[in-house]
């Protein structure tokens, strides 16, 4: 059985702005909380090999990191429940963030 670990021990404050999890980040731009959502799923096609599509998408906006946290995991477990084995998160060798490509989350 496994053993409860409080979401303060989850996640990390980097600095004012940014909170860090191994889902993925938390910070504050544009007046608002965004958490950043990076994972692939492994999608299978008939009369081709699995192929993995990654997908890097921005949650939010909230009005505080608590809120934004909780969506990011709780849309990181509906991903594990729908697709077990064929979902990963990740943050290798994903697109650039938004702030490498000075772009700003919708």
């Amino acid at each position: 059985m496994s053993k409860h670990i409080s979401r303060n021990d989850r996640w990390e404050q980097r600095d004012a702005k940014t909170y860090v999890s191994a889902l993925g980040p938390v910070t504050y731009r544009r007046g608002a909380w965004y958490a950043r959502l990076q994972y692939r799923v492994r999608e299978l096609r008939a009369g081709e090999l699995p192929a993995w599509v990654p997908t890097d998408r921005w949650v939010g906006p909230f009005k505080r990191p608590r809120d934004a946290t909780v969506a990011l995991e709780r849309d990181v477990t509906a991903l594990r429940n729908r697709h077990a084995e064929e979902f990963e998160i990740g943050l290798g060798d994903f697109p650039p963030t938004a702030e490498e490509t000075e772009q700003v989350p919708r």
